[in-house]
């Protein structure tokens, strides 16, 4: 039987978490804002030992599903909910971020009839909780060689349709920080399009990344040589790396 040509895609949210009560609400809440008909939200929990599942319960957020187990780290979570996922359209927030309204009807406009691989990126608003500024993260798409300095837009914005997921696969779970970066590096050498999109996220600023900086940076010169970069282009990223610490340095 064919689909109806009127029906809008499926768009599936999976959000990892863990004791995060403190922020569940707003990102439930900027799920539920978008008032999107055919939606599935999949909370992946590590085992929250605070009101993190409470929390997410008085929402009534419908068409939800939680997991709450222990899991070996967030890209492990996160193949926890691809893999229960249902939806045409994929997207990954953080427990501490949030959408803007009425960002998934654009996207699902953006998505429809698109049948080839893409990975869609859109901007992204770094947000201090301390001293309450902001930074707009305008999304874009850099060369090889400028993919040394990372990607030009942040994971949250993103959005990729099951052709995409089917070609690249789940993310490495034996990666600890930088999985998410590798999974894109993954995407680049397997000639997967990237496309802006509007898409806009109120992101957090800090992370993994930013408290373990080596070790993100080792792991992402690792994905960098298996998906075909050569050790002179991995020379050129520890180099860029290592000016823009004494950069941060002498600020």
């Amino acid at each position: 039987m064919q689909p109806k040509k009127n029906c809008i895609p499926k768009i599936s949210i999976i959000v990892a978490c863990l004791n995060s009560q403190k922020t569940i609400e707003k990102t439930i809440k900027s799920i539920k804002r978008q008032k999107y008909n055919n939606l599935e939200v999949i909370i992946v929990d590590g085992g929250s030992t605070d009101n993190t599942i409470n929390s997410i319960k008085l929402q009534n957020l419908p068409h939800v599903k939680i997991i709450s187990e222990t899991d070996k780290g967030i890209a492990d979570a996160w193949n926890k909910g691809l893999r229960l996922s249902r939806g045409d359209i994929i997207g990954i927030l953080n427990s501490d971020d949030y959408y803007k309204e009425n960002i998934f009807k654009e996207i699902s406009v953006f998505f429809h009839n698109r049948h080839k691989p893409i990975i869609g990126f859109g901007d992204v608003i770094l947000f201090n909780s301390k001293d309450k500024s902001k930074k707009i993260i305008k999304g874009k798409i850099r060369s090889k060689l400028g993919l040394l300095n990372g990607f030009g837009f942040l994971h949250p914005s993103v959005f990729f349709n099951r052709k995409a997921l089917e070609k690249i696969g789940f993310f490495d779970a034996k990666i600890r920080i930088a999985s998410d970066a590798d999974w894109l590096l993954r995407a680049v050498s397997l000639g997967v399009k990237f496309e802006k999109i509007p898409s806009v996220t109120y992101m957090l600023s800090g992370g993994l990344s930013s408290l373990y900086p080596f070790t993100s940076a080792g792991e992402y010169a690792d994905s960098l040589t298996r998906n075909g970069y050569s050790k002179f282009y991995i020379l050129i990223f520890f180099m860029l790396r290592f000016f823009g610490r004494v950069k941060v340095l002498f600020k």
